[in-house]
């Protein structure tokens, strides 16, 4: 036991030397061993154990188990901490079940003690079988490769020294040491989908093959090394075609129609779940929507939960929130006049600022995309930002050649989404700068600009230069 405890911790970089570490006990024979081992291998690491039980206030028994793990740690001299919650209750506020809510709240105390402890790692007592009790559980509702992994060693600060120990072995460990432990009646009992894969599938299975719990075991270890692998290669992926906002993505469609099946379902799923801030109910069906819109004409969309919108785009396909959607303070803009020289502001959006020059030859032209340089005296004092309308043009040539913008929309590509979101500066009808595009040849600075109009776009709380 202990040999194999010290090979994961070391394996998997589970503790540092000196380190302080909260221990969730529950009383039951899984956490009494964990505290037990880490006992004894504390002298090894100099570590100092913190313990942490949680008093779900479901069962009679309860009382009796919070009394049990308060004893043991006074008798030994560990700290402890108890929490109670009535976790019915709260499953019933959270709309979740009463599994579901026990697991998010142990996990809230546990991080809540850290911090107040100044801890640096939570240790939970899973083991081998409850790995693959995880394993079934994930398969039996539907699964990617992560699921298949099952409970990792490592999530962050939360360790699992006994992830490679049996069940068994945990029995005679505690046996042998004479510790004593709590049993929780509600496990014998079929009332949860965990307990009926624990108590009536697992020993089903294991009557075919006696090793079947460490061969599934060393299943959920290949589908990490997999999923480990894949991760690496979509983060690269996405560092090159697909650009990330706060409430939205861009991925390249062409780029993402290159890649294998498997790493297209990567990408989609890495980035539904970013912007989601939560995986529970994000399936492989989410992912294979969202894949069908490569192949999808402009402007067809999917919903999907948390909120989100995929859309298909001209060269790309969006996912966002729809709430963002309906905010976004560039759409339905009311005209806003320019002030010449001087800043306007724009509610939410940014500010505009102009400034006047006079010049004798032409000046180094401005290459950044949010900063134009015009011929002022081409320029009346109609000058506004607004967004595009029927009827808008530009002057396209040195002729004097009109183009109607929508005309330039579809020849740029520009998905209709996106245009409701652009604005322009105009003088009627005319446009001057498609924001962040291409300006008026008319207005251009020539060998006869004797006045220079420089505009700066600068959206709020970005540097676009």
């Amino acid at each position: 036991m202990l040999a194999q405890v010290r090979k994961t911790l070391e394996q998997f970089h589970m503790i540092e030397q000196g380190e302080k570490i909260v221990v969730g006990v529950s009383g039951g024979a899984d956490s009494m061993c964990l505290l037990a081992v880490l006992q004894e291998l504390a002298p090894e690491w100099d570590l100092q154990l913190h313990v942490v039980h949680v008093n779900h206030l479901l069962r009679e028994e309860a009382a009796e188990e919070e009394r049990y793990v308060r004893e043991y740690c006074n008798k030994q001299g560990i700290p402890c901490t108890v929490f109670h919650k009535d976790i019915k209750e709260y499953a019933e506020e959270a709309g979740c079940s009463i599994e579901e809510a026990g697991r998010d709240y142990r996990y809230e105390c546990f991080e809540l003690a850290c911090r107040q402890e100044k801890c640096q790692k939570i240790a939970v007592a899973h083991h081998q079988k409850d790995r693959v009790e995880t394993l079934l559980f994930h398969m039996l509702r539907g699964t990617g490769m992560r699921g298949l992994g099952s409970i990792p060693a490592v999530r962050g600060k939360i360790i699992r020294p006994l992830l490679y120990v049996d069940r068994a072995e945990i029995e005679h460990f505690l046996q042998e040491h004479g510790i004593g432990y709590v049993t929780d009646a509600s496990n014998a009992t079929d009332d949860y989908s965990r307990n009926l894969i624990r108590n009536r599938i697992l020993p089903q299975i294991q009557d075919v093959n006696a090793q079947a719990i460490p061969h599934m075991a060393a299943v959920a270890d290949l589908a990490q090394e997999y999923w480990q692998y894949v991760e690496g290669q979509a983060q690269i992926w996405e560092k090159e075609w697909v650009k990330i906002r706060k409430d939205r993505v861009l991925i390249d469609s062409g780029a993402m129609k290159s890649q294998p099946e498997l790493l297209q379902r990567h990408v989609i799923y890495r980035l539904l779940t970013q912007l989601a801030g939560s995986a529970k109910d994000i399936r492989q069906i989410h992912v294979e929507q969202i894949r069908s819109l490569l192949d999808k004409p402009v402007g067809k969309q999917i919903h999907l939960p948390y909120g989100l919108m995929g859309c298909s785009r001209y060269e790309s396909i969006c996912i966002q929130k729809t709430d963002s959607v309906q905010t976004d303070r560039a759409r339905d803009m009311e005209p806003v006049m320019i002030q010449v020289p001087g800043i306007v502001r724009l509610n939410g959006i940014g500010e505009i600022a102009c400034s006047l020059r006079k010049i004798e030859q032409i000046p180094e032209i401005s290459k950044k995309v949010y900063t134009k340089m015009f011929d002022y005296d081409k320029i009346n004092d109609t000058l506004c930002v607004r967004n595009p309308r029927a009827g808008d043009y530009f002057i396209m040539n040195v002729q004097g050649e009109r183009k109607k913008l929508s005309r330039y929309f579809v020849d740029h590509k520009i998905a209709q989404e996106e245009r409701q979101r652009m604005l322009v500066l105009a003088e009627g009808d005319r446009i001057d700068w498609i924001i962040g595009q291409r300006i008026g040849e008319d207005v251009k600075i020539t060998e006869t600009t004797k006045t220079v109009l420089q505009v700066e776009f600068r959206y709020q709380g970005e540097e676009h230069g």
